[in-house]
């Protein structure tokens, strides 16, 4: 099947890509951690547990990032090398950044790690979004010194209210969607050159989560573009619908394994 989706891709002018949770970090087994394990504990009886949740994920992505993740994104990567490709992804964790992607080509309308923000509106001189790479290592640095006490940590604050930052992604209060909308802006733009261009559509791990942003957009695409091919990773919701008959491949597998050429059971339609 690899092969095949290898074939379409080659063939196609065009390849625009969903990513959905199924590629995503997995934090649940951090409570069991020795190092994040504590820390997780104490993070419950702060103030500010939405944040310190946040910041203890961020130093897990950045310290610790899945390698087979990075290596499924690398292989993507190579998948679409010399193509005219667009991916819009649901992932929050930033580990697509990380990839040999070309990071230009990539939306992320839920947000992510790159960028901090307040919780509530401020009114300040200010911008909207912190994105100073010094504050996120200052925040990682801290991390690693603070000897499993939570206490330690050295919280980057808002200018305004003085209040510990939430990373801008669509789990914080008040997410400021400012972060993605230019990249948007291209993604829409490169969008309107697929009509009635030989396109192949590749959704990996898409599920239910935002289905107006990817799932049923990319169905829509697939419907009325007559030279559009369409190939659905998913474990559990792979299923195609009628409207797609004839015009798609849905694959049920683990989109990471998927890419890391692992078994996978698939049912096309010719």
């Amino acid at each position: 099947m690899q092969e095949r989706v290898r074939a379409s891709v080659l063939e196609a002018q065009l390849v625009l890509v969903g990513i959905g949770t199924e590629f995503s970090e997995r934090f649940e087994d951090m409570e069991t951690d020795a190092f994040y394990g504590p820390m997780l504990e104490q993070a419950k009886e702060e103030a500010y547990t939405g944040q310190l949740m946040q910041y203890l994920q961020f130093h897990r992505v950045k310290r610790h990032p899945s390698e087979r993740i990075v290596q499924a994104y690398d292989r993507l990567a190579g998948l679409l090398e010399g193509k005219n490709y667009f991916i819009v992804s649901l992932c929050t964790d930033d580990l697509i950044f990380t990839s040999k992607l070309d990071r230009e080509r990539i939306v992320t309308p839920c947000g992510g790690f790159y960028a901090m923000q307040c919780g509530r509106e401020c009114v300040t001189d200010q911008e909207s979004l912190v994105t100073d790479e010094k504050v996120m290592e200052a925040l990682l640095e801290s991390i690693d010194d603070c000897q499993g006490d939570v206490s330690a940590i050295d919280f980057p604050v808002c200018a305004e209210c003085t209040k510990p930052l939430w990373f801008n992604c669509v789990a914080s209060p008040d997410y400021k969607e400012e972060g993605y909308l230019s990249q948007w802006q291209l993604y829409t733009k490169w969008l309107q050159g697929t009509l009635n261009r030989k396109l192949c559509i590749l959704e990996l791990g898409v599920g239910m989560q935002f289905p107006q942003i990817i799932r049923f957009p990319f169905e829509k695409i697939g419907f009325f573009n007559q030279k559009a091919y369409f190939y659905r990773v998913h474990s559990k919701l792979y299923q195609l619908t009628e409207e797609l008959k004839g015009k798609g491949c849905a694959i049920a597998c683990n989109p990471v394994d998927f890419l890391l050429d692992e078994e996978a059971e698939h049912d096309c339609d010719h």
